[in-house]
């Protein structure tokens, strides 16, 4: 009776891994940096990042910049990509959905691509301006597979403190 043979399970590529951890740490850099209910980590991994909360959509309705915020958050892994020259990953929040959740006057839905394309332009913006922390926060993520919310906070400081010290 022959042995079966057992097929290993493919891993990603390291330019997958690469461009998935960056995706992935630039959303939790984004949503570290708006400290607002709905963009609390709770945990970083390499399968997405886990929010203690989901947005409410009343709360998006009645507080535009929380809206923004949290819009921008859900644009920063494809602003990523756009940033690495990758491939955009799939997964994550609608941030299509959750800009048209927020609008509440008829004629807003109209500009809702514009509207987008702005709230796009200012997730790569600052992205770019921090993209230190985003290494960072992927460097780890690739090592350890998994961050918490104080960890992701501790790399986040710690890439801050470096560069400060060497632009001082």
């Amino acid at each position: 009776m022959p042995i079966p043979q057992t097929q290993p399970t493919p891993s990603p590529a390291p330019q997958d891994l690469h461009a998935r951890s960056l995706q992935l740490a630039a959303e939790a850099y984004l949503a570290h940096s708006h400290p607002r209910a709905p963009l609390r980590i709770e945990r970083l991994s390499l399968h997405g990042v886990v929010y203690r909360s989901a947005p409410d959509p009343a709360a998006l309705r009645l507080n535009r910049p929380l809206a923004e915020d949290v819009v921008m958050v859900a644009l920063a892994a494809g602003e990523a990509a756009a940033l690495s020259g990758s491939a955009p990953h799939a997964g994550g929040r609608d941030a299509r959905m959750l800009l048209a959740c927020a609008l509440t006057d008829p004629d807003e839905h109209s500009t809702l691509d514009a509207y987008l394309s702005v709230l796009r332009g200012r997730a790569r913006a600052g992205l770019r301006r921090a993209w230190s922390e985003v290494e960072v926060l992927a460097a780890g993520l690739r090592e350890h597979g998994e961050l918490d919310a104080a960890q992701v906070a501790h790399r986040v400081a710690c890439a801050q403190g470096i560069r400060a010290s060497l632009l001082n």
